[in-house]
């Protein structure tokens, strides 16, 4: 039994993500989900804090670099 490269096997079962390969996509119509019309509270919040939190470290990177 003969042994073929790595390469050839390749060719023989393409990645569906990388090439693209019609009827193989993982996502179908019927399982997209629409965002909601307005985010809930505790996620903005959560988001403000995260981003204060960003600029704070941005902010002190700045000033040891000054």
């Amino acid at each position: 039994m003969a042994r073929t490269p790595a390469s050839h096997n390749a060719f023989q079962n393409p990645d569906p993500q990388k090439d693209g390969v019609s009827g193989d996509d993982i996502t179908h119509p019927q399982e997209q989900q629409t965002l909601p019309d307005r985010l809930p509270k505790g996620l903005i919040e959560w988001l403000a804090r995260i981003n204060q939190r960003y600029l704070a470290l941005n902010q002190e990177k700045t000033n040891d670099t000054s």
